[in-house]
């Protein structure tokens, strides 16, 4: 029965965002069905947040629920700090990704991004990718933690995000590596979080510079050769997202292996203060 609440959760958020979202089609039949699902989700983010401090109470038995799910923004200066460093590793990670492509000779050249660029990828870090890690590193970490461990928390939260960004435009063959680099990105977001001792920032900070950076980076900043091949931008010539690519995997594979190595010195943070049954237990 532990798992009722939150299996049931978002059966009747999403319902409800998508009931709302649509009944603005009945004022403006022009809308668009991508634009109705953003709306949807939007409302459902909106219905989650309103119940969160709720959900705290009852669930999890604390009333310092933003703390709990790392945001703390007490001390400001460490809260920039941690924010900072996510966001520099996502730099250092994407350097690595052009300087192989730059040495391979399938950069063609750089170009130039505009303003509504620029303003499209800094909504991607402060709305699309802090929703996300509110939702899956926080809000479900917290979960799976009070209901299967530390160990097998992370495990399946990273499954749940992987398959939560399931994308039926795209054949099986595309789909598999995507779906397992999002599986070791969800690990190295959680693994982050540990190491910035349940600071949600660090993960903000990660996830939104790859997202926000690569986008700049497919909207015109890097010209790539048509004689890359596609397997290394991933997952395939339609989708160019290195998460699925096999360079992609590779390094969140060695990634995955020096935060374990930094875990192991830095020691580990619970998770929560919820009442999860864990007992020396890592990652």
């Amino acid at each position: 029965m532990q798992w009722l609440p939150s299996a049931t959760l978002f059966f009747f958020l999403y319902p409800a965002g998508w009931l709302i979202s649509h009944l603005s089609y009945l004022f403006n039949r022009d809308i668009s069905s991508s634009d109705l699902s953003i709306i949807g989700t939007i409302i459902t983010f909106i219905f989650f947040l309103s119940i969160l401090p709720s959900w705290g109470r009852i669930r999890w038995k604390t009333n310092n629920l933003w703390e709990l799910l790392g945001l703390d923004f007490k001390n400001k200066y460490t809260a920039l700090k941690i924010f900072c460093s996510g966001f520099i590793f996502s730099v250092f990670l994407l350097f690595i990704l052009v300087v192989f492509f730059l040495l391979c000779g399938w950069v063609d050249g750089f170009g130039y991004v505009t303003f509504a660029d620029l303003l499209n990828a800094i909504f991607l870090i402060v709305g699309i990718v802090f929703a996300e890690e509110i939702v899956f590193r926080g809000w479900l970490m917290e979960e799976m933690v009070l209901l299967l461990g530390l160990r097998r928390g992370v495990i399946v939260q990273s499954i749940i995000f992987s398959l939560a960004h399931y994308r039926s435009d795209i054949g099986l063959l595309a789909l598999i590596p995507f779906l397992i680099g999002l599986f070791l990105f969800g690990l190295v977001l959680t693994l982050r979080r540990t190491i910035d001792r349940g600071s949600l920032l660090g993960c903000i900070g990660l996830h939104g510079g790859l997202v926000g950076i690569w986008y700049l980076f497919d909207s015109g900043m890097l010209v790539f050769s048509i004689h890359t091949p596609y397997f290394l931008l991933g997952p395939s010539q339609n989708m160019v997202n290195p998460i699925g690519s096999v360079i992609g995997i590779l390094i969140l594979l060695i990634t995955i292996f020096f935060q374990r190595r930094v875990f192991a010195r830095t020691g580990r943070f619970l998770a929560s203060t919820v009442n999860a049954s864990f007992k020396d237990e890592t990652p």
